[in-house]
């Protein structure tokens, strides 16, 4: 479920009156379907969702299908009416286990349309990082640590705000559908 936004026009942090509980506090589990239908609402945005589900492909593509995805940035407000311009892109951290039987240096040397950051949001319109589970618990703790204060905030207004997760083997054939 994607809240509304709030009187701020982003993502709330949490639903309701009590913020310790999990299943109302962000980031807001979903679906692709549901991101394409509640995001999708001009040209801009369609390309930046065209792009995020390419991403998702590449990442399938290369074997990484066990994981989830944060979706957050400008692309998750109501970006029109508090920067009167529609977002650039999506902030994208992926979550996930690497490929089972892939060397796995090579294949992040092999891939940096899919590992570096600046590639990413010039192919597909995604600020995109990654987080292998696969590292020690504690540097898990820390990528986790980084990111969710990075992306619980605006940038500018130190606003706090909520973002979404999807998982990896969400529906995103039929999302592209509805683009």
């Amino acid at each position: 479920m994607i809240p509304v936004f709030g009187p701020s026009d982003v993502l709330p942090p949490f639903v309701g009156a009590d913020a310790t509980v999990r299943a109302q506090c962000s980031p807001y589990v979903t679906t692709c379907t549901e991101i394409v239908r509640r995001f999708g609402t001009s040209s801009e945005r369609l390309i930046i969702l065209r792009g995020l589900l390419d991403y998702r492909a590449e990442l399938a593509g290369i074997g990484i299908v066990r994981g989830f995805q944060w979706i957050d940035g400008s692309f998750v407000e109501d970006c029109e009416t508090i920067r009167q311009r529609p977002p650039g892109d999506v902030d994208v951290v992926t979550f996930a286990y690497r490929p089972v039987t892939q060397n796995w240096p090579e294949v992040v040397q092999q891939h940096p349309q899919i590992f570096d950051s600046s590639r990413t949001k010039a192919l597909f319109r995604c600020h995109a990082y990654y987080v292998d589970l696969q590292i020690p618990p504690h540097l898990i703790v820390h990528d986790t640590t980084y990111f969710n204060s990075l992306f619980s905030h605006q940038r500018d207004s130190k606003l706090w705000k909520g973002m979404l997760a999807v998982d990896l083997n969400s529906d995103d054939s039929a999302a592209r559908q509805i683009l």
